[in-house]
């Protein structure tokens, strides 16, 4: 989900040559667009041109952007269509929902069914104009947004052996809870707000399905088919869909994301809450933050802090619930810093919290650039 053109910050000292290595975004490079007639059919093609040299493309909004961008080892030949494919749909199933993996991010705004944090997440992304290109698993599964990812720097994630961002200008695209390898945070709305869901993913390959948590899905940076990523899917396999349980009863949740721009662009952070309540009582609580680090971040302390409160909730408890959702931050303090997403995190949280029992409160705030 290409989201913009990433923030217009000057190089840092020791970096100076990366705006030299910035690619001109003007043209695509050649390549092969082949219509899949079936899921099967996918895999076939992607398994028989290989890792190297083929992808799957539906909306394309993050595939043509890495294109245009050259990056060495993101350029297959092949791309491989399924955009045509049944996987186009919002179907209520057993007290939830299931979503297809190419419905469109717009349809999921929309949609008036789902639960409240997973279309405000929907509408938190990029603009209308990508809403309707880009689809839910494209938002899930797009690659990184580290400048020096997108500039073909050799790090990990490029084939090197050194994360530029934990070291370099990591005041955007970074984790802020530690990491390995690679530093690079998720840039998704969705998959935050499909993790407080407890939603579980589809994944069909050669040899069958299965069906993955959140959790195992983005479980944060591995090595999957030779690369560095933080999900699990292989270059041959498809996610195909997205199944959201039926929420308990009492539950009500909510979405916040503050940005550096008023729109087209990735959160600083981000809160997706759910609360379970029974009576006046929060019963269980679901807190993830996103933008933030390798994955979905689960605030667990924050969980922990919220049951047994009772709604709505004083501005003592959701202070000491967003304090505790950035237990354990680990910023980086190396190169520029990102420790002031420490307290943007939080915030989120407070204004995630408080949203749920203030009806028609923003679900994106855009700090004013300096």
């Amino acid at each position: 989900m290409d989201e913009g053109q990433g923030h217009a910050a000057g190089p840092t000292v020791g970096e100076k040559n990366i705006v030299g290595r910035r690619k001109m975004r003007t043209e695509v490079s050649k390549f092969a667009l082949i219509q899949a007639t079936s899921v099967g059919d996918a895999i076939a093609k992607l398994s028989s041109y290989g890792v190297d040299n083929s992808a799957v493309i539906s909306g394309g909004t993050d595939v043509i952007s890495r294109n245009k961008e050259r990056i060495a080892t993101m350029m297959p030949q092949y791309l491989i269509d399924i955009s045509g494919l049944p996987l186009n749909y919002i179907t209520p199933s057993s007290g939830g929902f299931k979503i297809g993996a190419t419905t469109p991010v717009i349809d999921v705004a929309n949609n008036t069914s789902v639960p409240a944090v997973l279309s405000q997440a929907a509408n938190a992304v990029a603009t209308p104009q990508i809403q309707s290109m880009g689809t839910v698993a494209g938002d899930v599964l797009q690659e990184v947004w580290c400048e020096y990812v997108r500039n073909d720097f050799p790090c990990w994630r490029n084939g090197g052996n050194v994360c530029y961002g934990a070291i370099g200008d990591n005041r955007y695209y970074h984790s802020i809870f530690g990491g390995r390898l690679c530093y690079a945070n998720h840039a998704g709305d969705l998959a935050p707000a499909l993790t407080a869901l407890n939603a579980t993913a589809t994944i069909q390959s050669q040899t069958g399905t299965s069906t993955v948590s959140m959790e195992d899905l983005i479980p944060g940076i591995n090595v999957i088919s030779g690369r560095v990523k933080e999900n699990i899917v292989a270059w041959n396999e498809i996610l195909t869909e997205f199944q959201i349980p039926a929420p308990a009863s009492g539950s009500v949740s909510a979405f916040y994301k503050v940005r550096d721009r008023g729109t087209w662009d990735f959160a600083l952070a981000s809160a997706s809450v759910v609360l379970n309540v029974s009576g006046s009582t929060i019963s269980s609580a679901r807190v993830v933050l996103g933008g933030v680090d390798v994955k979905p971040h689960i605030a667990t302390s924050a969980q922990s802090y919220l049951a047994g409160k009772s709604v709505p909730l004083s501005e003592a408890d959701i202070a000491g619930a967003a304090a505790a959702a950035v237990d354990g931050a680990q910023p980086l303090t190396t190169g520029t810093g990102n420790s002031y997403r420490v307290t943007i995190a939080s915030g989120a949280v407070s204004k995630a919290l408080r949203s749920i029992y203030t009806p028609n409160q923003p679900t994106v705030y855009a700090p004013l650039s300096s």
